[in-house]
């Protein structure tokens, strides 16, 4: 037996047998899933068993934490102290009954601190815990939850202010203060004084670290909070946090500003999720492994008010409807991927898109060429009736060569495009960027525009956008001349434009 233990002992008066009645009733009941219910069975049981206890919080750790963390006034925030207790553990009624439950303790954490409890007796008890702790800090529960290693006492701090690394796990900073009979911190002799030692070292750390994360960041960046909310209007509020710090999040709470997300990793969009009510996202970026991931944490979950996505480098042409149950009222759906893309896996994607769906982009390096044997039945029957703007952005890398094509067509891209397009009933407006005069010579074929224009009836405009200066090479400009004339006799209400840096 450890020297804790021995010391424990030597009170025989605060001691009790453990096969005593008093323990007939468990603190917890077998498979108790409503924290609420399980923590007012708690308390009951410690104050039948030590006559005081200290004030457990009455309801779930979720709530413990919101009201621990967020009170306007500094001074009125408390860490939270979990307790895990374990009714066939040697030392859970000797550390309650000469320490836990003594005045000197409960007086300072009812002061000082929000306590809130679990049992792990029944395995169904410590499962729930795991979960509880997964959802709300996002790691896993230390490894603590056998009966030598009980009871625990664990202080919950929100993350260090020195922390700027949003892709940490968790928001919050978990201290182990009790292991068993064992102070973690000094691994000292374990007393009423020296855990009272330890909870006010823990108070005194979470108190400087609440101050920080407070600090008024207005004043070190020299703007005034209302020009701070202007700029974050048109940023991504991954742009805002590297420029504000995470506390830029307490302005896009109070101004309940409209946000997008640009960082697709999940890691970064749990986080946000957690401190941002989802109606404020309107923007998204996701790839299938964060998306895989959100749908794993909620199943339920819906962004109501996304009216953009961007999906990174997505390949799952026969699962696109999927997303249609989680982003419902969808405007704009963009596609970005690395490389060259196959215009007739992304025909595929576009014809399965929902209603709300209106504007459409593609940023890549190009279609690849697809001269080559289909199924031009089933090509024909991928048609989209709801896009209304179609944007294929390729001004990253040159375009593909007429040597990258099967039948060396130098309007080869082009055609491709066009292709597309024209199974895009409805179009109103294409735009297309490129990089250099090059890559718009290979674009400006009068025979596949003309095409297009005769296909598509509600076409309005064609933009071509140059990323750099055209204005100097006269065959060019007489070419888009001639083009735009030629599309004029055949639809006076069409535009045709090129337009560049």
């Amino acid at each position: 037996m450890t020297e804790q233990a021995a010391i424990f002992e030597d009170d025989d008066d605060d001691t009790f047998d453990y096969d005593h009645k008093f323990f007939d009733h468990d603190p917890f009941p077998n498979e108790c899933e409503k924290e609420v219910v399980a923590v007012e069975t708690f308390t009951s049981c410690f104050i039948r068993r030590y006559n005081f206890c200290p004030m457990f919080f009455p309801g779930s750790l979720q709530d413990a934490c919101q009201i621990a963390f967020n009170s306007q006034v500094i001074k009125e925030r408390r860490p939270v102290l979990i307790y895990i207790h374990h009714d066939q553990s040697i030392f859970s009624n000797m550390f309650c009954s000469n320490i836990f439950c003594t005045e000197i303790i409960i007086e300072y954490l009812l002061e000082n601190y929000i306590v809130w409890p679990w049992d792990i007796t029944f395995d169904s008890n410590k499962n729930k815990l795991i979960q509880i702790w997964r959802e709300i800090f996002s790691t896993e529960l230390l490894n603590i939850t056998c009966v030598e290693k009980c009871p625990n006492l664990i202080g919950i701090m929100r993350r260090s202010a020195r922390a700027n690394d949003w892709s940490l796990t968790s928001d919050y900073e978990i201290k182990l203060l009790l292991n068993g009979d064992t102070l973690t911190c000094t691994q000292g002799k374990l007393t009423c004084e020296t855990l009272l030692c330890e909870l006010i070292n823990l108070k005194e750390e979470f108190d400087e670290n609440e101050q920080a994360l407070s600090f008024d960041f207005t004043n070190k960046s020299g703007l005034c909070c209302e020009i701070i909310f202007e700029i974050t209007k048109y940023l991504s509020l991954n742009d805002a946090i590297n420029a504000f710090s995470n506390n830029i999040l307490s302005f896009v709470h109070k101004y309940e500003t409209k946000i997008h997300i640009s960082e697709s990793s999940y890691t970064f969009i749990n986080m946000i999720i957690r401190k941002i009510k989802l109606e404020h996202i309107i923007s998204l970026h996701l790839n299938d492994v964060s998306f895989s991931k959100i749908k794993e944490l909620n199943s339920s979950i819906i962004f109501t008010n996304v009216i953009s996505l961007t999906l990174l480098n997505y390949q799952l042409m026969n699962f696109i409807k999927e997303y249609e149950e989680y982003f419902p009222n969808l405007i704009r759906f963009c596609l970005w991927y690395d490389n060259q893309v196959n215009f007739h896996i992304i025909s595929g994607i576009s014809s399965q898109f929902w209603s709300s769906i209106k504007r459409f982009e593609i940023h890549c390096a190009g279609p690849l060429c697809t001269h080559y044997n289909i199924n031009e039945f089933t090509m024909r029957l991928l048609r989209n009736y709801t896009i209304e703007y179609f944007l294929l952005d390729v001004r990253h890398l040159p375009l593909p060569s007429m040597y990258e094509c099967r039948d060396f067509q130098e309007s080869c891209v082009l055609m491709i495009t066009i292709d597309f397009i024209a199974k895009i009933h409805n179009i109103r407006h294409v735009h297309l960027i490129i990089s250099n005069q090059y890559d718009l010579k290979k674009l400006l074929n009068a025979y596949e525009w003309i095409e297009l224009t005769n296909t598509c009836h509600q076409l309005k405009k064609i933009t071509l956008q140059v990323m750099e200066s055209i204005f100097e090479d006269q065959q060019l400009i007489m070419k888009i001349i001639e083009i735009q004339n030629k599309l004029y006799n055949i639809r006076k209400t069409i535009k045709f434009q090129v337009v560049s840096m």
